[in-house]
């Protein structure tokens, strides 16, 4: 990656802003509404500006005022599209605001019914995060049902985009068929670094004969979870005498992962402990991992995830600590890996092991990329190096 060329800071046509407060609501379908990057990030550094901000999500019923920061969410999972767009649209006309961020295609649609009763501009932003359609939209259709499934909701997103005056993108890889569709559209890249004082961290220290090590986020094979008891199952075989302590802090989207999460986590060995939570918070999130001694992130190098940058690698850097990671093309594009961690065949499980066992016995190579990472989450991966552009895209017009 080019040190001069950091994702998340050039802004196309982001001009300076001197503008007074202005109301602004995140709409999200398929988020809670303390999402790190909605809530603790975009949302706070927006209030923490002057702007009167709103979340709504139709996640969970939930209406109260946080920070400063208002949330008037509503429990849409079960409704018809049609509802959903309605209750989304309600909201907002109570709230009037001058811009709307929405995190997903459904909500562009009742951001741009509101923005046709308005006898002034109002300003509509995706906020693009993940592939839409996703390979999860269509799990469990047989073919041709999934393919025709994928197509109707890729010709859904890119009408909704259309609707959108501007993108804000997380990833380089997510915005090229946008910029290529909608060429003219003002953009800004805003990447998913973390603020650091949300992150405080432990000095390493691994303790002899013992290791902790974290699996987070979504329980699937498909986010590595099967390559991830591989390897500890691996390891347990390679050093009989180190007691693992792990931590799965995650959830399931489907039955079946809950079934595949119940036959690989019936571990006989008793080295091995495993301690299980559910979805946190974010900040207890951080809290509840940061002794973690190396971070594991092994999910599948299938195409769609080829292209995804994992969130978690700035939050494992900001906690000083080395990361063994999938070796994924956006990875080597965009994070310089080779200097906290190590880029892996997921399935290669050998060589993973190798690489954890190395970090045990050469403690001068597991302290210099606990350095390197904090250095470069410091110096370059946090929400400090993207904030300044993110406020100017946001608010100028």
């Amino acid at each position: 990656m080019d040190s001069n060329k950091v994702i998340g800071t050039d802004c196309k046509s982001a001009p300076a802003v001197s503008n007074p407060a202005m109301n602004i609501s995140f709409l999200t379908s398929g988020h809670f509404p303390f999402d790190d990057r909605i809530f603790y990030h975009m949302a706070r550094s927006l209030s923490d500006n002057g702007n009167n901000i709103e979340i709504v999500s139709s996640k969970t019923c939930l209406k109260q005022i946080t920070g400063g920061i208002s949330l008037n969410c509503f429990e849409g999972d079960a409704l018809p599209k049609k509802d959903k767009i309605s209750q989304f649209e309600e909201r907002l006309s109570e709230f009037t605001p001058d811009v709307i961020i929405c995190s997903e295609p459904l909500p562009l649609l009742a951001a741009k019914r509101y923005s046709k009763r308005q006898t002034r501009k109002v300003r509509i932003i995706y906020d693009i995060t993940e592939w839409s359609p996703s390979g999860k939209n269509v799990i469990g259709f047989k073919i041709p049902i999934r393919w025709i499934r994928f197509l109707k909701l890729l010709l859904f997103n890119f009408y909704a985009s259309f609707l959108a005056d501007a993108f804000i993108f997380g990833e380089r890889f997510k915005s090229k068929p946008y910029r290529f569709i909608f060429p003219f559209k003002k953009f800004c890249f805003t990447t998913y670094y973390p603020n650091l004082k949300y992150l405080r961290y432990n000095e390493p220290e691994i303790e002899n004969g013992k290791l902790r090590l974290t699996y987070s986020g979504k329980i699937s094979l498909e986010k590595g979870y099967g390559n991830f008891f591989s390897v500890l199952k691996r390891l347990a075989e390679y050093k009989p005498d180190l007691k693992i302590e792990v931590k799965i802090v995650g959830w399931y989207e489907c039955q079946k992962d809950k079934e595949d999460f119940e036959k690989l986590s019936d571990i006989k060995n008793n080295n091995i402990t495993l301690l299980v939570f559910d979805r946190q918070s974010f900040e207890n999130y951080v809290e509840l991992i940061k002794d973690t001694d190396i971070f594991l992130d092994l999910r599948s190098d299938n195409f769609e995830n080829q292209l995804c940058l994992p969130i978690k690698i700035f939050y494992y850097a900001a906690l000083k600590r080395p990361v063994i990671i999938s070796d994924l093309k956006s990875v080597r594009k965009d994070v310089e890996i080779d200097k906290f961690g190590f880029a892996v065949k997921p399935t290669d499980e050998e060589r993973i092991v190798k690489l954890i066992i190395c970090y045990l016995e050469d403690r001068d190579l597991y302290n210099k990329h606990c350095e390197n990472a904090r250095y470069l989450a410091e110096n370059k991966y946090n929400w400090e190096k993207t904030e300044v552009q993110f406020l100017k895209f946001v608010t100028s017009y």
